[in-house]
Parts: structure tokens; sequence; C-alpha cells
């Protein structure tokens, strides 16, 4: 079985860099939307979207740090994101690499294709050398295309939660009215999966958990989940 490993707030900051300084202040959505074949290769698309607050972020982008934090410029945020797919497109085992940056509406999406789920766990690594970040468990998915069986095993740090510690009062609120999102798509139906807050769709193709980013922060929710497939 392939074990891989993912660090899911890594996944998203290099998605777009700005969105752990623009976030601070503004709601946001967060969206992982995997399409799973059944030899194991695939697809997956990473959505930042923090339109709810484009008012509030476009005042942001005007100054120069936000609770003590630099606020990137529109071109530092385009030349990051090339270097991210750059990176991406030389990666083994990823192909047909798509990305868009909305400064309108501030959405962000980033895309590729996959032979094995382990061709993941590779781009990670790239980009947390990039980035000089330590590469940890925090999320890890695996595939078994013998027995069917996908699964993702989350493990809670509480380095957000400090981090949030240090923002102001009325900043920490912001993240109340913020959402991480995953939906698992399969092409054979799903016989069943762990997770409570996981909910199968009616077609039995796909598995969706919404989760709020307070309860994950304050590891109330866990992301931790096995997906038995037919």
């Amino acid at each position: 079985m392939v074990n891989p490993v993912m660090k899911m707030h890594r996944w998203f900051v290099c998605l777009l860099v700005f969105i752990t300084t623009l976030s601070l202040t503004s709601c946001f959505d967060v969206v992982e939307d995997v399409n799973l074949k059944s030899n194991g290769s695939g697809s997956i698309k990473a959505t930042v979207n923090l339109s709810k607050s484009k008012v509030k972020v476009a005042s942001l982008m005007k100054l120069d740090k936000v609770d003590g934090v630099k606020v990137p410029s529109k071109s530092e945020i385009q030349a990051e994101v090339n270097d991210i797919v750059k990176l991406l497109r030389q990666t083994p085992g990823i192909s047909n690499v798509q990305h868009s940056l909305d400064f309108n509406n501030f959405i962000g999406t980033l895309s590729c294709d996959f032979t094995n789920v382990g061709a993941l766990n590779a781009f990670t690594k790239t980009l947390s050398t990039h980035f000089k970040a330590k590469v940890s468990s925090y999320s890890s998915y695996s595939y078994d295309a013998k027995t069917k069986v996908f699964a993702r095993s989350y493990t809670y740090s509480d380095e957000a939660k400090k981090g949030l510690a240090k923002l102001k009062p009325e900043n920490q609120k912001s993240f109340s009215d913020a959402y991480f999102t995953s939906i698992y798509r399969f092409q054979d139906n799903v016989l069943k999966q762990d997770n409570k807050v996981g909910k199968i769709s009616d077609n039995k193709k796909a598995v969706m958990m919404r989760v709020g980013v307070l309860e994950l922060v304050n590891g109330n929710v866990s992301l931790s989940n096995q997906i038995s497939l037919k």
C-alpha cells in the first residue's frame, strides 16, 4: 500500500501565499477536490476563496503589514505562484498543471493530474524544500487498488492554534466564518466511510467533509477517514 505524506497547511499556503496574511482579518473558504480512478491515478484541484471579504481584502492589499505580518503585493503573489507551478510541472507523476489568480474576487485555484497518490507526496516535499518548511505528517493519504480502500490519516498539531492566539481578538473572530471542505470523487461506488462528519453523496460516487477552520485549529474535529469502495 502506498503511504504518501501531504502536509495540508503547506499545500494550500503554497496555492495562495497571501492566505497566511490576508486571511488574518477576512473570512475565507478552502476547498480540496480529489478525483480518484480505480487504478490510483486521478486529479486534484485546490481553491482558496476570499470573495466573501473582497472589499476588505482589497483594502488590506494597500497595507504594508497586518498584525506584524508583511502583506505581499500582487506581483509578488503572482511570481510566487509561477514558481510553484514550475516546480509542479517538474515533479514526476504530475501533469496537466493549471492555475488561476482572480484579484478582483480574490480567488485562487491550482489543479493537476497525478499518476498515483504518491506523486502528491513528491510534490509536497519539493515545495517544502522550496519554502524551507518542515515536512510533517499533518495529513497522509493512501490508496490500495487491490482492496479498494482510500484512507486519509490526520494528526492534530497545535501550531496553528498558537499562531491564532497571537492575533488581535477582532482578527481571531474572522476565522469563525472560515471553512475547509474536502471532496473525494470515485469511479466505484462508496460502500462506507468512517468520519462522523463525512457524507456520502446520493449517487454513492463521492464523500464530502466540510468543517470550520476554527474547529480544525482547536482540534475539535479530525480529517481522518477510511473509505471503502465497491
